[in-house]
């Protein structure tokens, strides 16, 4: 079982790791890939081929509430136990809480002003989507 996810919020994989004040930027996107990560991890381990990747398009496309052209960023992913976030027959009820309020570094690129510094998997400031890929 294959999944995605499409959020507003900056998780590019920029491979910068250690302290540099001339590159903290890149340190804070890698640091919100990492959670995205980490948060993922908690079920079992995770496997991916691909680092995310940037789309641009308006957001109601993508599925979110904003009318406007937006940057946003796609992962697909695996996990080492198939059906580990489902339950109530939704493949991903726990995906949605699992990362419902983990907090992130805003303001690195993204094109929407966020009102919380925090993946918000529903309602209105929904910033993050999950869904089955086709593969």
């Amino acid at each position: 079982m294959e999944y995605r996810l499409i959020t507003l919020i900056d998780i590019t994989a920029t491979g910068q790791y250690r302290f540099d004040p001339l590159r903290q930027k890149e340190q804070n996107q890698q640091q919100n890939f990492d959670t995205v990560l980490q948060t993922l991890g908690l079920r079992a381990n995770t496997y991916f081929y691909m680092k995310p990747r940037i789309l641009e398009s308006n957001g109601k496309k993508f599925g979110f509430s904003v009318n406007q052209s937006v940057k946003v960023w796609q992962f697909e992913w695996r996990m080492e136990i198939d059906d580990i976030f489902t339950a109530n027959g939704d493949p991903l009820y726990w995906l949605r809480r699992d990362f419902n309020h983990i907090p992130i570094i805003p303001n690195l690129d993204e094109m929407v002003l966020l009102k919380r510094p925090m993946l918000i998997t529903e309602g209105d400031e929904t910033n993050i989507i999950f869904s089955l890929t086709d593969k």
